[in-house]
C-alpha cells in the first residue's frame, strides 16, 4: 500500500534499507551505500574508500542509537542534524580510530 503511493503519488522509488544481524546489507541498501559515498566523495574530494566506511560507521552508530533508545527510552527530546559539507572524513575516521 505504502509503496504504490510512493510510486503513483510521489513518482519516485520505494526501497526500504534492509541490514542484518551481523552487519551486512540488502542489495538494494548496498547500492545506495555505494551511490551516497561515490556523491559525496567526488563532492568533498575525498578517497571513495575512507567516505564508504566513514558513511556506514555513521550508519552503523546511528543504528546503534535508535536500538538502545527504544530499549531504554528518553528523558528529553534531542534533535540534531549535521551538515556533510562541514565534515573531514580524515579527522572523522581518525576519531574514530583513537578510541
Amino acid at each position: 500500500m505504502c509503496k504504490r503511493r510512493v510510486l503513483e503519488v510521489e513518482q519516485a522509488s520505494f526501497t526500504p534499507l534492509v541490514f542484518t544481524t551481523t552487519g551486512g546489507m540488502g542489495r538494494e541498501c548496498l547500492r545506495l551505500h555505494s551511490r551516497l559515498a561515490e556523491l559525496t566523495s567526488a563532492e568533498k574530494g575525498e578517497d571513495y574508500a575512507k567516505t564508504l566506511t566513514w558513511i556506514r560507521g555513521k550508519v552503523s552508530f546511528s543504528i546503534s542509537s535508535s536500538m538502545l533508545l527504544c530499549l531504554r527510552g528518553s528523558k528529553s527530546n534531542r534533535s540534531r542534524t549535521n551538515n556533510v559539507k562541514d565534515i573531514d572524513v580524515d579527522v572523522e575516521l581518525a576519531r574514530s580510530n583513537a578510541k
